[in-house]
């Protein structure tokens, strides 16, 4: 791309009246090119400005007969028509974007850019829970732990703070984590391990606060009262009764729920900690990875099977992915489909923490090609994936080669939302709406406080009831009706891509938009038909290693 087409292309962006061939090519050439995405940045800072400046100096002229924006809408005709207005605005632009001496004096635009940028909430993360129970929605492994007060109805958690604290709490307890460095418990059990740069720590109970010194300390709270016990290193203690003491290794006391000292020692509070914890989630994990491999072989020998990739951490380099989908498959007839070849994809770590057992796809340019032959009343399309962002607009997860008639695309959307289509035949000449009804969206599922953890995604087309169903951790979060016009009854696939698009391979334009997944996979699986509620809920909690 030249510069001058470069330019051309992003005015029309800026201007509202790019085509969407153009838009293909220039998301594209954003993708790969930081010179591009910085002149972008440029002209988009600059047309704001302008526009700013613009619309005061609009209130400052004479009053016309009709008013110039809504005479001519275009940027190009109306910035013309105030050049003359606007040049002290465009010093005052000079001026700014040479960058202020004083951080407080940056150009609005600059902080309206910094201000959209993807953010999340909370002060920590659930590390591990074994046999948890919560009082209202349940919180993932590796979620951020919401705001305001919790209720672990029973079981133990592992919650790390982002001060470097690592705590175990037993239920039945009640606590909030109110900032990095303070957590409140009105109820239950907890041992904390404090590293150096989180001393300072603050445990808050009704009776008083503990100040971790450094290292390990635990506590026992109910209605009547709170016991402190020092494992490791030294606390200070400050009652409600405003008395300060200090305790170290071995040390303890129990407050009455008033703050006075009810005892001058406290008994051994029976908790593990952190590492011990983890010790205990690794065997269970263990446990529960065995479980799945005897779900897995009897999976291969479903007949409606066609693929099954998994990757082998124990083969070494190779760039060939296993279909292990049984000849069972074969017997009923059911075509197979041929083993993938990798491209650009990078071993990694898998859910079950094993190096090498996963395919990371945010290199550009990876995917996994696979052929699946033959024709399919009806498809099942299953994948654990972990996700590190969806910054753009699609993102694949099995895209056939172009979009052809009676062929499937199953992406997310860079606002969240599961997108899955199966083209009907001769619909090119519909109204863009109308098409539009091929496509079967979820609701937004993933937001960015979800990245780096696993989950397993699904979507069933199911021809005999008209339904396309997405699934996310086995649980369905939409259904839909397959209009009867749209209703595809025998799908092909042929040349396809895990995790990227790649468009027919004859072509001799090196230009693509991008739309490998930033995230990784570490199993996919494609079924010929449509499989139950009941099926695609067994399969997460047979794979899902943190099933207990």
């Amino acid at each position: 791309m030249t510069p001058d087409e470069q330019a051309t292309l992003l005015d029309a962006l800026l201007d509202g009246d790019i085509n969407e061939a153009d838009f293909l090519r220039l998301e594209a050439e954003l993708s790969v090119d930081a010179e591009v995405r910085k002149a972008y940045y440029r002209r988009l800072e600059m047309d704001l400005l302008l526009e700013e400046v613009a619309a005061e100096e609009v209130h400052r002229l004479p009053p016309l007969a009709e008013p110039i924006l809504q005479r001519t809408p275009k940027r190009g005709l109306w910035w013309a028509g105030l050049l003359a207005a606007i040049a002290a605005g465009l010093v005052l632009f000079v001026t700014m974007f040479a960058g202020p001496a004083d951080q407080n004096d940056r150009p609005q635009v600059a902080q309206t850019i910094q201000e959209n940028e993807p953010s999340a909430t909370g002060f920590g993360v659930l590390s591990g829970q074994s046999d948890a129970v919560w009082e209202g929605e349940a919180i993932e492994n590796g979620g951020l732990l919401p705001q305001g007060e919790l209720h672990l109805v029973s079981g133990l958690v592992h919650v790390e703070l982002f001060s470097g604290v690592q705590m175990v709490i037993r239920g039945e307890a009640m606590f909030s984590i109110d900032s990095p460095m303070q957590v409140s418990l009105r109820k239950g059990s907890a041992r904390a391990h404090v590293p150096e740069p989180a001393h300072g720590f603050r445990l808050k109970t009704g009776a008083g606060e503990v100040i971790d010194l450094g290292t390990e300390f635990t506590v026992d709270v109910d209605e009547t009262r709170s016991s402190v016990k020092v494992v490791d290193g030294e606390v200070e203690l400050r009652t409600r009764e405003a008395e300060t003491r200090r305790l170290r290794d071995g040390e303890g006391v129990e407050l009455a729920a008033d703050g006075t000292l009810a005892k001058e020692s406290a008994d051994d509070i029976a908790l593990i900690g952190p590492a011990a914890f983890q010790d205990v989630l690794a065997e269970r994990q263990s446990d529960q990875y065995r479980r799945w491999q005897l779900a897995t072989q009897l999976l291969r020998n479903d007949p409606r099977l066609m693929a099954h990739y998994l990757v082998d951490p124990t083969q070494g380099w190779s760039r060939t992915l296993v279909n292990r989908a049984s000849a069972a498959s074969r017997v009923n007839g059911t075509a197979i489909a041929g083993d993938g070849a990798v491209v650009a994809a990078t071993p990694t770590q898998d859910r079950w923490g094993r190096d090498g057992g996963a395919l990371d796809f945010s290199r550009m340019g990876s995917r996994v090609r696979v052929v699946v032959p033959g024709e399919h009343r009806g498809l099942t399309l299953m994948c654990w994936v972990k996700i590190n962002s969806l910054d753009r607009w699609y993102n694949s997860l099995f895209l056939t080669d172009g979009h052809e008639d009676r062929e499937p695309h199953w992406q997310l959307m860079n606002d969240g939302r599961m997108f899955f289509s199966v083209k009907p035949p001769d619909i090119d000449h519909l109204p863009p709406a109308e098409r539009e009804r091929q496509v079967f969206y979820s609701p937004p599922f993933w937001e960015t406080s979800m990245s780096g953890q696993w989950i397993m995604l699904a979507t069933v087309y199911d021809v005999d009831q008209k339904l396309v169903t997405h699934y996310v951790n086995g649980t369905p979060i939409s259904r839909e009706s397959i209009p009867e016009t749209f209703l595809v009854e025998s799908i092909k696939i042929g040349a396809a891509s895990i995790c990227n698009w790649s468009e027919p391979m004859y072509r001799s334009d090196a230009t693509f938009v991008v739309r490998n997944l930033n995230g990784c996979v570490d199993e996919f699986a494609l079924f010929s038909g449509a499989l139950s509620h009941e099926e695609i809920s067994n399969l997460y909690h047979a794979g899902n290693p943190n099933e207990r």
